[in-house]
């Protein structure tokens, strides 16, 4: 384990905190599902569900540990396996359809207000969530709760302005 990476055994690591974890994950799947479609890649969606999968052993990793107070290290272990993989595969998805992505169209749906505001919202939230990480993040309960509610207002942003796009 890292030091970016939840110690064992740490106090404040609530059940609240596990189901915050979800919200991200959640609003990356439905993205991902969203934005699967047009480009009808299933290398995509594959990748995007592996992705997903991996979220999802995070969220599972910290339900257990508020719930039972135990570590189950399999679920960090899986974690950057699943995400990686996933992201190597959804961007392999989209270079293989890359002449079917209507860019123009893209550029259109992305800059029309109000999605427009959302994808900046988002990004600044994303951006705060990294450097957070990056320069702040101890482990702690509190650091958790900062990095997810970042995280999640990121998500939930970028979430919108695809719904405001499609």
């Amino acid at each position: 384990m890292n030091d970016k990476e939840m110690p064992s055994g740490k106090e404040g690591f609530t059940l609240g905190l596990a189901l915050l974890d979800a919200v991200p994950v959640l609003a990356f799947g439905a993205d991902m599902l969203l934005l699967s479609r047009p480009l009808d890649s299933k290398l995509f969606l594959t990748g995007a569900a592996l992705a997903l999968c991996g979220g999802l052993c995070m969220v599972i990793y910290k339900l257990i540990l508020s719930i039972k107070g135990k570590e189950y290290p399999v679920f960090m272990k899986l974690f950057p396996v699943l995400m990686g993989s996933g992201w190597v595969i959804m961007i392999a998805g989209a270079i293989i359809k890359r002449r079917s992505i209507s860019f123009p169209a893209i550029w259109t749906a992305v800059s029309s207000m109000p999605a427009a505001l959302f994808f900046i919202l988002g990004a600044v939230f994303f951006a705060s969530f990294i450097i957070y990480w990056k320069t702040g993040f101890d482990g702690s309960a509190r650091s958790n709760w900062i990095e997810e509610i970042l995280n999640a207002c990121a998500q939930v942003c970028f979430l919108t302005a695809v719904l405001l796009s499609v």
